[in-house]
């Protein structure tokens, strides 16, 4: 019972059914079940299967039997049951045989329109994409308080956490709009990939979940065909695995599984969501969307109601490759993917030009953020190559493939090209590094404003990512990297500011209690100065996923880097929302803006605005809004007040157990809190272990975040003691050791080498 009425569910993946019945309890091993329920009269049963029937239970007057159909043959991770007083809204369907249902509390009934909407069209559209009808009766999605993950796929009925399912079309913000539409079709997804065909072992999880994530995406795009969907999230994929795959001590996508407790933590890697599907996109792009779709068919077709690892998927996309001619015939999949699969992090292709000779020599190595001693020989990479020229700016295919058996290869180029760039549309996981002339050639093209955009969008993305990263770890002058990033004042799209913004963040951080912090923002103010010009009203309404974000962009960085503007106007409509009669219920802040505004009215503002706004958080009843304002409170800049709230985020009579996670990450990044973060981990880390239900693994988040703004030996040398005294709250914590030495040492290098140079570059 929870205090608005019952409810019972279960929650298998990936060990949990053997502590409901005794199983096989391995995905490898599929059954069929007949689900029989015993409950008290007024509440309502629900499995994967239909209903059938219910008798009364003949030994208690007080209980019914619900009986369900009989399954297909399933794993058992993916059964489920439910006993609850939830209400049932069904969708008007054109598909008579399936249903389509969602399950709630009573009073979020009138919180179902979108999800009931776009359920039957995301089915639709993945019963196109698979070429195959749904293979059950019945589609049930059930929103679920206090659930242990965002969602779950299991057969049938797929289980949602409050806030992840249903929504107020008028309140809730657009990007959460099209992420739960993501989540819907990602869970939908999965009721072929993943339920009909399942995984034989657990390692396969990657690819499992990847797809179901990739397939998430394109549905989105399907059915929000003007949104660019798709694509922004492409780009911002891309920055997380560029990201979390730079460092020695990162994991390949596919991780040898062999004990119990191996399973759940491969299921938080972050990469598995972010670089799996980067890796589909990218076969999808090299063996072409009719080859790749047909392969996921005949995939579907042959192991339905079956097992496969991925071995079977890339052997059967080889055969259909072959077969339409997309992939020489002694090419395999399986060469290719191995090597991004078995292998952590990904290349660099560096590219030098001979123009007196008219030839480019590529080769490959991989890409580290901090440099390890010599040249890592061992990785390498099946990748594929594709480039355009200033004199041909439209060729995308695929050429031949770089591989460990010509790793150093001299092609012709002609050298009346002033420049030269390859991955085209940014569709392969790798970094470009080129000689110093071609940088200077691709500049001058950027920096002319009738010309900048003959180079594709997703490629200027590239551009400015790589030439960062490369500025950052030493192989390229800021100054040049500085001269690119000029090109910007010219620049309309969003990604492009998406990806130099993300970089000049690292910098900021960084730069985080130094003298030299202010002198970068104020550089930082004057390169963003064009685009707030263009989005400082912020009562003006934009529409577009992708204007959307890039509004929400660079308003909350022009406030961040203490533009006087921004930061007026934030607190001025703060105030207003303060001052009306009825807050609660008449809240001025536009949707869309509501993190960002109630973070910097909260970081620039006093005692009062925080309280304000702790007032509404607890007098809400909406999900999203809570999470809006658990976020924006760690904001402040009164160290006082962060303790004090870090401190209630250990007490779930003050902050419910599902919004205290939220409470770390913006004290952490928050300039004022990280000291009184650090503090708090170094006091209370036997309290947060214990009340830490995911086993440690948010602490080590928490410990992963202190660590990335550390950047002293001294630091170092203290925290590494720190962890080690710490160890009994840690599951490996040599692992943790690793990765937070990898980290400080990383920002120790960078800050030798560039602080003093850095401010008087930009």
């Amino acid at each position: 019972m929870f205090l608005d009425g019952w409810l019972a569910i279960t929650y298998f993946e990936p060990l949990g059914a053997r502590r409901a019945f005794p199983c096989w309890d391995e995905p490898g091993y599929k059954a069929t079940f007949k689900i029989r329920l015993s409950h008290k009269k007024g509440l309502t049963s629900i499995s994967n299967m239909k209903f059938m029937n219910q008798i009364n239970c003949p030994s208690n007057s007080d209980y019914v039997v619900d009986e369900f159909e009989e399954s297909p043959p399933m794993s058992t991770y993916l059964l489920v049951y439910m006993v609850s007083d939830f209400v049932y809204t069904e969708a008007d369907s054109e598909n008579d045989q399936v249903k389509y249902r969602i399950i709630c509390k009573k009073d979020l009934a009138n919180k179902t329109e979108f999800a009931i909407n776009l359920g039957p069209k995301a089915l639709k559209y993945h019963e196109d994409y698979f070429d195959g009808k749904f293979p059950l009766h019945k589609q049930d999605m059930a929103n679920i308080p206090d659930f242990p993950t965002d969602s779950m796929e299991n057969w049938g009925l797929a289980t949602f956490r409050e806030g992840v399912l249903l929504i107020d079309l008028d309140v809730t913000k657009t990007v959460i709009v099209y992420d739960i539409a993501r989540c819907i079709t990602h869970e939908l997804a999965h009721q072929w990939f993943g339920n009909l065909v399942t995984m034989k072992w657990w390692t396969s999880l990657w690819l499992n979940e990847g797809f179901a994530e990739y397939a998430g995406l394109r549905g989105v795009d399907f059915l929000f065909p003007e949104s660019k969907y798709f694509q922004v999230q492409c780009v911002e994929f891309f920055l997380l695995a560029l990201d979390f795959d730079s460092l020695q001590t990162a994991d390949p996508l596919s991780v040898a599984i062999e004990k119990p407790d191996d399973i759940a933590p491969i299921s938080l890697y972050p990469i598995m969501f972010t670089k799996g599907p980067i890796l589909l996109h990218m076969m999808n792009t090299v063996l072409g969307e009719k080859t790749f779709k047909q392969g996921i068919r005949n995939y579907i077709r042959k192991y339905k109601f079956s097992n496969a690892e991925q071995d079977d998927l890339w052997s059967l996309l080889t055969e259909e490759a072959h077969r339409q001619g997309t992939l020489d015939k002694n090419l395999t999949v399986k060469q290719i993917m191995d090597t991004w699969t078995f292998q952590a992090g990904y290349p660099v292709l560096n590219v030098v030009r001979d123009y007196s000779a008219g030839t480019v020599i590529l080769s490959q190595e991989r890409y580290l953020s901090i440099k390890s001693n010599g040249t890592d020989n061992k990785t390498c990479w099946w990748i594929p190559i594709n480039m355009t020229t200033s004199g041909d700016v439209n060729q995308t295919n695929a050429t031949f493939w770089l591989n460990c058996e010509n790793n150093n290869l001299t092609i012709p180029l002609a050298n009346d090209n002033e420049w030269v760039i390859y991955n085209m549309q940014m569709t392969v996981l790798f970094r470009v590094f080129y000689d110093t002339r071609n940088w200077m050639g691709i500049i001058c093209t950027l920096n002319d404003p009738t010309k900048y955009e003959t180079i594709p969008t997703l490629n200027r993305v590239q551009l400015i990512l790589d030439s960062l990263s490369f500025s950052q770890v030493g192989d390229m002058d800021y100054e040049i990297t500085f001269q690119l990033l000029k090109y910007l004042k010219y620049e309309k799209d969003y990604t492009p500011w998406l990806a130099a913004l993300t970089g000049w963040r690292e910098i900021d951080y960084l730069l985080y209690r130094t003298p030299k912090h202010a002198v970068f923002q104020n550089n930082m103010r004057d390169m963003l100065s064009c685009m707030y010009s263009k989005f400082r009203n912020i009562d003006e309404k934009v529409n577009g996923y992708e204007n959307i974000n890039f509004k929400i962009l660079v308003i909350s960085r022009a406030c961040e880097y203490q533009t006087k503007d921004c930061i007026q106007r934030v607190l001025d409509l703060f105030r207003k929302w303060m001052k009306s009669v009825d807050p609660d219920n008449n809240n001025i802040v536009p949707k869309d803006l509501k993190t960002i505004i109630n973070c910097y009215a909260i970081q620039y503002g006093g005692a009062d605005e925080w309280n304000f706004l702790w007032e509404r958080f607890q007098r809400s009843n909406l999900t999203s809004e809570k999470n809006d304002m658990i976020y924006a409170l760690g904001c402040s800049s009164i160290k006082a007040l962060l303790l004090r709230y870090l401190n209630w985020s250990l007490d779930e009579s003050i902050i419910p157990r599902e919004y205290a996670s939220a409470v770390l990450s913006p004290v952490m990044v928050n300039e004022a809190g990280f000291l009184v973060a650090k503090e708090f981990l170094y006091c209370k880390i036997a309290d947060i272990y214990e009340y830490d239900q995911r086993q440690g693994n948010s602490l080590v988040e928490f410990v992963n975040n202190i660590a990335s703004q550390m950047k002293t030996k001294e630091e170092l040398k203290e925290f590494q003691s720190f962890i080690i005294k710490s160890s009994r709250y840690f599951k490996e914590p040599d692992l943790v050791i690793n990765q937070i030495t990898e980290t400080i040492n990383k920002n120790i290098e960078w800050t030798l080498k560039f602080y003093n140079k850095i401010t008087n570059t930009v």
